[in-house]
Order: C-alpha cells, then sequence, then structure tokens
C-alpha cells in the first residue's frame, strides 16, 4: 500500500481500502479499533517512555503549569518521531471520541501507557479546553486527551500561536492567519490528511460548548478547503472508490460543520455535491398506505425512494455488528406503513391542505436545479426517475452507510431551515428516516441507526398523537446511548466482542480480520452531527421545555449539573431569584465562565456584566444583550450609536450567526445608514437566502442607495423565499413600488393582484387606484381584436380589472369607471353602462354626501358620466345580437338620474354642481 493509500485509510477509518500489509499493522490496529495492542507497535516507546510517565502527574496542577506539561509531553511525543506523533494525535482523538461520545467505556489497562494517567477531569483541565468565554461540559471523560491530540496537531502544522489553554480573546480571521494552512497539492497529501484531522479534533471540541464557536466553526471551513481532497485524490486511477468514498466523506462533513456553525446554506450547497460524488438517487413521492392490520381503505402517506452506487455499496460496514430490527409484532399496528399507488399526486395536497410548505433554499425551476434540491419531489409516478420506479416501496435494497448519513444531514438542514410543527414537513422528515430505519435488517451502520432513532423520537414528539410516545423512546435511548449505557442494554444488545472487550485489550495476540465493536460505532461519527452521551440528557431537557414540562426539564439539567441551563428555566418561570442563586453557582465553580457571566448579566439587566463575559472571552451573546440593551434602554431612551458598535463587535466575533446581521441591518435602517444596512443584510441573504425579510431589507437599503435594478432583483427573492403565500403584504407593496418605477407592468399586475388577495378585508385600502388606471390605459393602448390570441398580460389584466377588483371594491366610483374603460375597450357596451350605473350608485351611497362637498362633486361628475353613457351607448347593439338595443329607454333612465340627485342634493343648491345638474336636466329634456 502507498503512503497516500494510508493516509485515505486514516481520513475514512476503513480497513476495506488496507492491503494488510506488515508495515501497515498500525493503521489497521487503529481502524479495528484495537487501540492497547497498538502498544505493541513503534508506539510502545511512546506510550511507555519514562519521561512522558513522570510528566502525567497532574491531578493538582493550575491551568499554567497544565498547559505547560500539556507541551512538554507534545514536545517529547514529537522529538521521538514526527510520524509517530502526528499517528499519536489520531490515537489520542479517536480514544476520546470512544469515551465520551460513541461508547463502549475504555477499560484502564497497563497496555494503554502513560495515557491511563490523563484522566483528570478538574476544573483546571477543562480550562485548557475554553474558548471565547466557552467551557465544557464537567461530565467530559478524559479531557486530557483531546487536550494533547490539538496540541499536536497544532505543533505539526507549526501553528504559531495555539487554541490551547490561551489567546481566549482571539478573533476568526485571526485564527486563520495565525493556522499555517498550506497550499495544498498532489505532493503534500500528508499535511492535507493532517489538516482533516485536525478539522475533526476541532469539530470535537464545538461540540463540547453549548453555543456553536465562530472561532471553530471558521478554521474548520478555512481546514476543510477543496484544495484539501484533491489532494488525498489517487489521480493515476481516478474512478476509484477509495477516491469516490474520501470525496463524498468530505462533502459530508463539511456539510456536518455547516450545521454546527448554523450555516444551512453551505450544508445545502455541500449535500448537493456529496449527491452528486456518491451518484445516490432519491425521490419524495406520495401515495397511499395502510396503518394498521385491518385497515381497508389506504390513506394519503410519503415515502422516499431511495438508491445506492454499487461502488458505495461495496465499502459498507459488516452486518455482524450491525443492530438488528426488533419486532413489535403487534395485534393492530403494522410494523411498517404497507405502501400502494406511488406517485399519488394527491397524497401531497391531502397531507397539506394543497398548500406545500416550501423546504428548499432557493426556487428550482428546471430539472437539473430539482436534482440540487435537499429533498427532489415527484408528484406524479411519471416524474419518478426510472431507476426508482421499479423499487417497491415496502422492502427497499440496502443504502450505503454514507448514502444513509446523506439523508439524515438533509433531514437536518430541513429542519433547520423551516418553520417549527409543520404537519407536512413533519411527514417529509419522517418518510427521509424511515427510509433509513427500513433498509434492509443489519444493512445500517450502528451509529447510523442509533441516530436515525434519535431522529424519529424527535419527529414523534411534534405530533399530539405520537408525543408521549415520542418521548418515552426519547427516554429509552438515552438511557441506552447516554451517560448510563453501561449498565442498560435493551436496544443495542452487546456483541460478543463487545462482551469480552477487557480481555481483548488485554489479549497477548489479536489476529489481524478481528473487527472490534467499537470500530463499526466510530465509523462514521464525523459526518453525523457530534453528540457527546451527555447531550443526549441536555436535548431531552430542551424537548420537555418545549412540551411544556419544566419541571421534569429542571430535573435533568440539575442532575447534569447544568445551572446555567437551570437557571434559565426559574427564569422563564419567573423566578429570578433562583435563577440568579444557580448561577451564581455556577461561578462559583467557574468563574471565568463568560456565559454565566452573561446570563446573569441578563437577569439583572446589567450592562457591567455584560462587559465582563465580554472581556472573558470575547463571547458573542454579551456584545448582543448590551446592543439590544442601548437600543431599549429601561428608561425608555434609544442609543442606536452605541448599540451599533456593541453589535459590530459582536457579528466580528461571530460571524456567521444570522440573528446578529439581522439585528445590526436593522439597526443601520433606524439610524438611516443604509452602507452599513445594505452590508449586514447581504451577509444575512449569504448565511441564510430563504429570508424574505431579510431581502426585503436589504431592497429598502438599496433603494436608499438609488441601486434600483438591484433593490427589484432583491425584492424578487424576497417574494419567492420562504413560504411565498404568507409573504408580507408589505414586501409585495415595496415590489409594486419598484416594478412601476423600472416599468415592469407584468410584475407591477402580478404584485397587484397578489396584494388584492392576501388585503382583502382591506377594501380600497388593497388597491392604488392611479396604478390600476395606468394598467388600464395600458391594456386599452393597443386595439382589441376578438379574432386574435389575446398576450399574457392582457388576460391577466382584463381578469383582474373586470372580476378580481369588483369582487373586492365595489363601492368605489373611480374603481368602476375604470372597468367600464376596459368593457368598453372590449366591444362590450352593456357591460360598460352597467358599469357607469354601479360607479353613480357608489357615488350616491356615500353617507357623507350631504355634509362632504367633495363627495357631492364626485357624485355630480358620476351622474353626467352615466347620462353621457346612457347616450352614447343606448341605441348601440345589444350584448344578443338579435336586434335589441344596449339600453332602449335610456332617455327616461336619464332623466330620472338627475332628477334623483337633484332631489338628494337640495343642500347644495348655491353650488355651482348643482347648477350644472339643472343645466343637464334640461338638456336630458330636450332629448
Amino acid at each position: 500500500m502507498t503512503t497516500r493509500q494510508s493516509q485515505v485509510a486514516l481520513i475514512c477509518l476503513k480497513k476495506e481500502f488496507l492491503s494488510g500489509a506488515p508495515e501497515e499493522r498500525p493503521i489497521k490496529l487503529l481502524i479495528n479499533g484495537q487501540y492497547a495492542k497498538l502498544t505493541g507497535t513503534e508506539l510502545r516507546q511512546i506510550f511507555h517512555d519514562h519521561s512522558i510517565l513522570e510528566l502525567c502527574e497532574v491531578e493538582h496542577l493550575g491551568q499554567e503549569q497544565l498547559r505547560n506539561v500539556v507541551d512538554q509531553i507534545a514536545d517529547k511525543i514529537i522529538s521521538v518521531s514526527e510520524e509517530l506523533s502526528y499517528f499519536s494525535a489520531i490515537l489520542l482523538l479517536q480514544i476520546f471520541v470512544q469515551t465520551n461520545f460513541t461508547g463502549p467505556r475504555l477499560p484502564r489497562v497497563d497496555e494503554l501507557g502513560f495515557l491511563v494517567r490523563l484522566t483528570s477531569s478538574t476544573p483546571a483541565v477543562l480550562s485548557l479546553l475554553s474558548l471565547s468565554g466557552q467551557r465544557p461540559s464537567k461530565l467530559v471523560d478524559w479531557p486530557l486527551l483531546l487536550i494533547l491530540s490539538l496540541r499536536l496537531f497544532e505543533k505539526l502544522q507549526r501553528c504559531p500561536i495555539s487554541l490551547v489553554g490561551e489567546n481566549q480573546s482571539l478573533e476568526p480571521e485571526a485564527a486563520i492567519s495565525q493556522s499555517n494552512i498550506p497550499e495544498f497539492t498532489e505532493d503534500n497529501y500528508v499535511q492535507a490528511a493532517l489538516c482533516w484531522w485536525r478539522a475533526r479534533a476541532l469539530q470535537v471540541q464545538q461540540s463540547l460548548f453549548h453555543d456553536a464557536n465562530p472561532v471553530l466553526s471558521t478554521l474548520t471551513f478555512s481546514l476543510l478547503c477543496p484544495s484539501l481532497v484533491a489532494a488525498l485524490m489517487d489521480n493515476t486511477d481516478v474512478n476509484t472508490a477509495p477516491n469516490q468514498y474520501t470525496l463524498v466523506l468530505y462533502h459530508l462533513e463539511r456539510a456536518r460543520a455547516a450545521l454546527g456553525a448554523g450555516s444551512e446554506t453551505q450544508a445545502s450547497e455541500s449535500l448537493a455535491r456529496a449527491k452528486s460524488a456518491s451518484g445516490l438517487q432519491f425521490v419524495l413521492t406520495g401515495c397511499k398506505a395502510k396503518r394498521t392490520r385491518f385497515q381497508e381503505k389506504a390513506f394519503a402517506a410519503l415515502a422516499v425512494l431511495a438508491r445506492s452506487q454499487d461502488t458505495l455499496l461495496r465499502v459498507g460496514s459488516e452486518s455482524r455488528h450491525n443492530p438488528q430490527e426488533v419486532a413489535l409484532n403487534d395485534d393492530l399496528f403494522l410494523e411498517r406503513l404497507r405502501f400502494e399507488n406511488l406517485g399519488d399526486d394527491q397524497a401531497l395536497e391531502e397531507l397539506g391542505d394543497g398548500k406545500r410548505v416550501k423546504i428548499d433554499f432557493p426556487n428550482y425551476e428546471s430539472a437539473e436545479d430539482q436534482e440540487a434540491k435537499l429533498l427532489p419531489i415527484a408528484v406524479k409516478e411519471d416524474d419518478i426517475p426510472a431507476p426508482l420506479r421499479s423499487l417497491d416501496p415496502n422492502s427497499q435494497p440496502a443504502l450505503a452507510d454514507l448514502d444513509s448519513v446523506q439523508l439524515l444531514l438533509r433531514l437536518e438542514t430541513i429542519r433547520a431551515n423551516t418553520p417549527a410543527n409543520n404537519a407536512l414537513v413533519g411527514e417529509e422528515l419522517r418518510a427521509l428516516v424511515e427510509r433509513v430505519l427500513f433498509s434492509p435488517p443489519g444493512s445500517v451502520n450502528w451509529l447510523v441507526f442509533s441516530n436515525a432513532l434519535w431522529q424519529r423520537s424527535l419527529l414523534e414528539t411534534s405530533r399530539p398523537k405520537t408525543v408521549e410516545r415520542g418521548v418515552l423512546q426519547l427516554y429509552s435511548l438515552v438511557e441506552e446511548l447516554g451517560v448510563h449505557a453501561e449498565q442498560t442494554a435493551r436496544l443495542f444488545p452487546k456483541s460478543k466482542e463487545e462482551e469480552q472487550f477487557p480481555q481483548m485489550f488485554a489479549a497477548s495476540d489479536l489476529r489481524d480480520d478481528t473487527t472490534l465493536i467499537n470500530a463499526v460505532r466510530s465509523q462514521y461519527v464525523y459526518a453525523l452531527p457530534l453528540s457527546p452521551k451527555w447531550s443526549l440528557d441536555s436535548r431531552l431537557a430542551e424537548k420537555l421545555l418545549e412540551l411544556g414540562s419544566v419541571k421534569s426539564a429542571l430535573e435533568i439539567y440539575e442532575r447534569l449539573q447544568l445551572w446555567t441551563d437551570a437557571a434559565l428555566c426559574y427564569g422563564s418561570m419567573g423566578n429570578e431569584s433562583k435563577a440568579e442563586e444557580l448561577v451564581l453557582r455556577q461561578l462559583a465553580e467557574s468563574p471565568d465562565d463568560a456565559r454565566a457571566v452573561c446570563v446573569l448579566g441578563d437577569v439583572r439587566q446589567d450592562p457591567a456584566l455584560w462587559e465582563k463575559a465580554w472581556q472573558l472571552g470575547r463571547y458573542a451573546n454579551a456584545k448582543r444583550s448590551l446592543a439590544k440593551y442601548c437600543y431599549r434602554r429601561p428608561d425608555g431612551s434609544r442609543d442606536c450609536r452605541a448599540a451599533i458598535g456593541h453589535q459590530y463587535d459582536c457579528v466580528r466575533a461571530n460571524p456567521l450567526n444570522f440573528e446578529n446581521w439581522y439585528f445590526y441591518g436593522c439597526l443601520g435602517l433606524e439610524t438611516e445608514d443604509y452602507e452599513l444596512a445594505a452590508e449586514a443584510f447581504t451577509r444575512c441573504v449569504a448565511l441564510d437566502d430563504s429570508s424574505q425579510y431579510a431581502w426585503s431589507n436589504l431592497a429598502s437599503a438599496l433603494l436608499r442607495l438609488d441601486k434600483l435594478k438591484e433593490a427589484f432583483t432583491a425584492l424578487q427573492r424576497a417574494v419567492s423565499s420562504g413560504d411565498t403565500e404568507k409573504a408580507s403584504w408589505k414586501i409585495w407593496e415595496n415590489y409594486l413600488i419598484v416594478a412601476v418605477k423600472l416599468g415592469r407592468w407584468d410584475e407591477v399586475l402580478l404584485a397587484s393582484r397578489t396584494l388584492l388577495d392576501t388585503r382583502k378585508l382591506d377594501g380600497d385600502g388593497s388597491l392604488d387606484i392611479p396604478i390600476l388606471e395606468k394598467l388600464a390605459g395600458l391594456l386599452v393602448a393597443e386595439p382589441y381584436d376578438a379574432d386574435a390570441r389575446q398576450t399574457h398580460f392582457q388576460r391577466t389584466c382584463v381578469k383582474f380589472l373586470c372580476q378580481e377588483v369588483p369582487a373586492v371594491v365595489n363601492y368605489s366610483a373611480r374603481v368602476w369607471r375604470i372597468v367600464a374603460k376596459v368593457d368598453l375597450w372590449r366591444k362590450k357596451p352593456w357591460l360598460a353602462l352597467e358599469d357607469y350605473e354601479k360607479a353613480y350608485r357608489a357615488a350616491i351611497s356615500r353617507p357623507e354626501l350631504e355634509a362632504d362637498q367633495d363627495a357631492w362633486r364626485e357624485a355630480v361628475a358620476a351622474c353626467e358620466d352615466l347620462v353621457s353613457a346612457y347616450e352614447n351607448f343606448g341605441e348601440l347593439p345589444g350584448k344578443h345580437g338579435a336586434g335589441d338595443v344596449v339600453c332602449k329607454d335610456w332617455r327616461f333612465k336619464a332623466r330620472s338620474t338627475v332628477r334623483s340627485l337633484l332631489s338628494k342634493g337640495k343642500v347644495w343648491e348655491d353650488t355651482a354642481e348643482y347648477v350644472r345638474l339643472q343645466e343637464l336636466r334640461d338638456e336630458t329634456k330636450n332629448k
């Protein structure tokens, strides 16, 4: 095996890539999870080095002393061999991940050498993992393993500064510039692998924090640059399984890192590239399905059809180590839905009441763009891709493990970018996760299967009918996978290898074909969302809070000693004194915990505490709280300039947070700093291009900067993003105004129709009548030809002006005159006459007619128009075309109209309009 293949094997942790050559035995042992046996290789001189063993007495050392000890151990390991130190850094990370994430618990055996002495978890040790004022959980096991791994990676990469235990106020940009990231070429694949593993270690550190850390997120994306994976590819034969596997894994890990940073747009882009590289084919379609054994009629349901490429299937995990499905054998409910009638478009309508919530970022239209969607949809059977049309939804083939991971990451991305508790989105996500769970028995990797179970349980809690079952499932999974997993094993029974795990560690010889259960568990740990064991308890508590079970959530937080989270619970209940007590308890244990200081500032509304949290570690939330405090002070005053200054610090400290940039942009709009607002909202839409209000606010800022075309483009994105049917009427109103200025009359018509539909209750307030008059003028400017085919604008405009507008606004004389103008253009004088009659009735029905002279003038004008219409249209051919006329007795009606208005307007006898009516009465007598 070549060195490049070895690096790929280490990156992918796939034993299938190894040739079994003797010199690769350490790599094989690491991949198999046989860590103790590694001490029988070249690493023994490191594991049992007496000088290192002497340094590992760290129980009572302070932070500075610990940092010096970590540096000394790292230097000694590197002095033995740089290659072995690289391997040691990976080994330390893997053991840490097994201990804290995947299990089983690592036994203390002598073969592990100095590692056994690095189990201390004192506050001083945990402080070395703190960054930007964020501290890891005190439940972390063997934190020094991760600390030493991170330090080794830094030294091997020759970083001039360290993130371990120092530079707590480092900005993300500075972290990148000081990380010595090389330009990756085909020759430096070792450095590429080193950077990939360092990115993994940083993401493991990130998962120990409560909030996303901008330094770690930004640095991870810089390390996982496109040239990195290119350097690891074997260019002598591009189309190989290792190349494909490495490329797919790279994109999936980038997507997971983007999700951890809260950047769903970048996650979506990486997932699209992963799909292209893997060859995964999948589609969501509607169907009918039965849920119970005795159900006769099938009801609407959704199904995901998916098929993996054969090359990825060949490198799947071994089924003998995967969890087997346990049948429920229920007398009523089926084990799984029994599908029929694939491609049923009525199923989608029944599930979503005909109004599908948009779940993808852009508005894709073409077939090519459809492939880039997070969840491609086939409305009808003909829309299902040919390779998937033959699949039986009740018995689909096994998926490659990486494709199952990809589906789960797509689920996370969709959920992060859609409204909570939407019924149809919930059905879509459930179909995704069931495609993973209902693969052939034993075909799904242990970690992937357990993650899918967790996701399904969370989805169950969002439905009223299944919320109780979902919560109970979450409790069961917490017992199986969380901090108490060592005492319980019902859903995931131990294999024979795992039952004998301690003995296998101590065994003197080890067969090369043995794969330990922990190797299978950790195989895809870096591609899936990283969840330490105790975080499952914490996530359960968050779900209980959402469901209103505050007491149960408090019990979990207090058991985990998460005093800050418990304080937030008490604060939500209005018990601020208890909240303050718990925060102070947390600060007594960790005085430099910036999050706890910030929460204490939130409880007390004390700016000094927020400033302290910022000084402790550039904690972005502290500056956000300061900005909001300055924006709305307790005395009711505002200091927007100070708020902008604080929010600027916040977005610099955490540049990947959408909400922070949004508030920053709003401050810019309020202070009329439109350059600032445009920049902020540009960053918003770059992070999440489905936010209607971000696009709309960006357009407002651009309008103020006289960038009309750019503003209109932003408004187009605003009205087509997110749930288009719920777009604010204010956004459509701005869209209308800008479209008028640009002369985009088709868009003006679209905006006018949408405003009329969304603001029906506002009556004529939903219309801009001068714009209606302009649209009518554009329409009648072209000659009407009944035999010619009308343009789309003409058809739509006629329907809008003659049907939709009158249905909403029937009490405005001005509107009826516009309708009459269009009806006359359509050569329908009988309709035009009816319109003038309705205009007259609307004018004389105004209650202020006898008190408001303007209303009186409008009534007289409407009367003149109607009399003129009687005279001009009365003798024209009628609508039946059988010798009839529009209005046979038009003279009588004209005289009656004038006399009626004269009678109503006696209070206006001294006005010129009344005199004009008298003259009109005399004129009608002579006709």
